[in-house]
């Protein structure tokens, strides 16, 4: 069953004098994007996180908060006075260069001015225990959310398949009649008169073969096809659906440009109407 990369998970910890939080969020997007807010992780346990957090999320844009809780002391905070002068240093070359004067409130996001003096031992020790928490919590979400669009492409894919049958109906009755018509006009010309039969039957064939749509009928009940087997599949696939939706507009719009009964054009936009809407659907599905 697909799902949505859209949602939402919580997971914290208290014990061994360490008590902390974390929210993980995740929308839509093409590719894997993680911001880190809160506590400050080393960058062997960012990297470690970011490799544990896209096996598990895969694609999406997600937001990870970490917050400590918990009184502390005055002693639990170590003032990182090495960053504080390299950042004092360049707010003076500002003021001298650009006339401008700003403050370390300007520049407050730096969040490592101030360094909590809680170990990162201790907090990864028990951060991914809790964050497996946190994306279930997620993925339940965005499963649920996935049956919805699930249901929703099925219901316009039902929609859309049987306004092509119509559009086959009417195409071969109108590719019968006009077979018809121009059978007894050719009739009509050739009695009589010099033509070569051969040459105008070979031009006539051309036509009909130009204006058929069938070709364009099966693939599209092909694609149909596809599209449905990818919506059971349990592991990523949004891309592939997005890829098979452009496939079948581009036959949609081959067979809209061939016709010219109205009734057969309409239904034909009609379908790219449904198309376009599972395609947005589709953005949002992992």
């Amino acid at each position: 069953m697909i799902k949505s990369m859209t949602g939402f998970g919580r997971g914290s910890f208290s014990g061994e004098s360490l008590e902390f939080d974390i929210e993980i969020k995740s929308l839509n997007s093409k590719f894997f994007e993680l911001k880190i807010r809160g506590f400050s992780l080393s960058g062997i346990e960012e990297i470690k996180l970011r490799k544990f957090l896209k096996e598990k999320i895969i694609r999406g844009s997600v937001n990870l908060a970490i917050k400590v809780n918990g009184e502390e002391d005055q002693d639990d905070f170590v003032f990182n006075k090495k960053k504080v002068d390299a950042i004092q240093n360049i707010l003076n070359d500002i003021h001298i260069h650009y006339g401008q004067r700003l403050g370390l409130g300007d520049i407050i996001s730096s969040n490592d001015l101030i360094k909590s003096k809680i170990s990162n031992i201790n907090l990864s020790k028990f951060l991914f225990s809790v964050l497996e928490k946190a994306i279930k919590e997620l993925d339940e979400m965005r499963i649920k959310e996935g049956k919805l669009i699930y249901k929703d492409i099925f219901k316009r894919i039902k929609k859309s398949k049987n306004m092509l049958g119509n559009i086959s109906k009417i195409s071969e009755k109108y590719s019968s009649e006009k077979q018809e018509i121009l059978s007894n006009k050719v009739q009509n010309l050739i009695n009589g008169s010099k033509i070569d039969e051969n040459r105008l039957i070979q031009e006539l064939a051309y036509y009909v073969e130009k204006s058929d749509i069938t070709e364009e009928i099966v693939r599209c009940k092909s694609h149909f096809n596809q599209l449905e087997s990818y919506l059971k599949l349990d592991n990523a696939v949004g891309k592939r659906i997005i890829f098979i939706i452009q496939e079948i507009l581009r036959e949609v719009n081959t067979i809209g440009s061939k016709s010219h009964q109205i009734e057969l054009i309409k239904q034909a936009v009609e379908i790219k109407d449904q198309l376009e809407k599972i395609r947005e659907q589709s953005h949002n599905i992992l």
